[in-house]
């Protein structure tokens, strides 16, 4: 056999019997039986005896979902002036430049309930806790030492308090400390920013840390500036590490909005209580809400895995 032939030479891969199969018995495994063991007992006690003899009524009626969905003061939803009022502002007062304002100022927004103000304070949370989160992240791996201490302290701070404890003192503190009288959207809002943008921070440092050291030092030595390092090397790779962990944490953001009944916000849960109290039936009104939120939070999360899927 020649020397090329012998480099070439692939070695056959083992046999069935020679491969080390997967234990069985793992942690993993075992909280995943406990997992489905705890749904099938919820199913069994909980879900199945209410579907049995619940209060299912209710449910048949538009008004019912209408006051889960935008609350009872929304107009109705298939008509244009409906809408037109909500972002642009009464009819009978508005001007070009009324409505302008009225639409940019988001004045309208606060008139939403149940899932639209849910939604509404969970992309706007969302959006902000990102950009907020993202240059917090830079100003921790940042050489200047009192930036980086006053971002490590910002972050470990908000880490370490709940968030509902977050949106009580923003809603009370923001008014007499501040003067900021806002709606109670906007309070669950801040409140919920300043929490996720921290756990995002970390999330963000984390990816950026990833990345292969030698990478960045060959493009300092090519003479790329550190702007166009982060945005054009850095950032690609670390986005495909963040991925997962980003969207878990939306998720939780959007269970997280409904922590914000503490300042009476009218959102999804909130609503659902008032309509159990109204029509005596807890478990059934809970299970609807809890299967609203399971809708929003799966749909993230496969959209998640699809994202993932593309990028590889």
């Amino acid at each position: 056999m020649s020397a090329d032939a012998a480099i070439l030479t692939v070695e056959p891969p083992p046999s069935g019997a020679a491969k080390r199969s997967a234990p069985f018995f793992t942690y993993t495994n075992l909280f995943n039986a406990i997992g489905w063991l705890v749904l099938a007992l919820i199913l069994w006690f909980l879900v199945i005896p209410a579907a049995r003899g619940g209060t299912w009524a209710p449910f048949s009626e538009w008004s019912t979902w209408r006051f889960l969905l935008v609350g009872p003061d929304f107009g109705p939803m298939d008509e244009w002036a409906t809408w037109s009022t909500l972002m642009f502002g009464p009819a009978d007062e508005r001007t070009f430049g009324s409505g302008l304002l009225y639409f940019i100022s988001l004045k309208g927004i606060p008139q939403l309930q149940g899932l639209a103000i849910t939604l509404f304070v969970g992309v706007f949370a969302v959006v902000l806790s990102t950009i907020i989160g993202f240059f917090f992240a830079l100003g921790r791996l940042s050489n200047f030492k009192p930036l980086r201490l006053f971002c490590s302290g910002y972050i470990e701070l908000m880490r370490a308090l709940p968030s509902y404890l977050i949106i009580f003192y923003v809603f009370i503190g923001f008014p007499k400390l501040l003067g900021l009288n806002l709606a109670a959207p906007w309070f669950a809002i801040i409140g919920l920013t300043l929490y996720t943008s921290a756990v995002m921070a970390e999330i963000f440092r984390a990816g950026i840390l990833g990345v292969d050291k030698g990478q960045l030092e060959a493009a300092y030595a090519l003479g790329l500036k550190p702007r166009d390092t982060i945005v054009s090397i850095v950032l690609p790779q670390a986005v495909r590490r963040m991925v997962p962990s980003i969207v878990s944490q939306l998720i939780t953001l959007t269970k997280d909005t409904s922590l914000a009944s503490v300042i009476a916000l009218q959102e999804l849960t909130r609503k659902g209580k008032q309509l159990y109290e109204f029509y005596n039936n807890v478990l059934e009104m809970m299970f609807v809400v809890a299967a609203i939120y399971f809708l929003i939070c799966f749909s993230l999360s496969l959209a998640s895995k699809r994202l993932e899927i593309k990028q590889q």
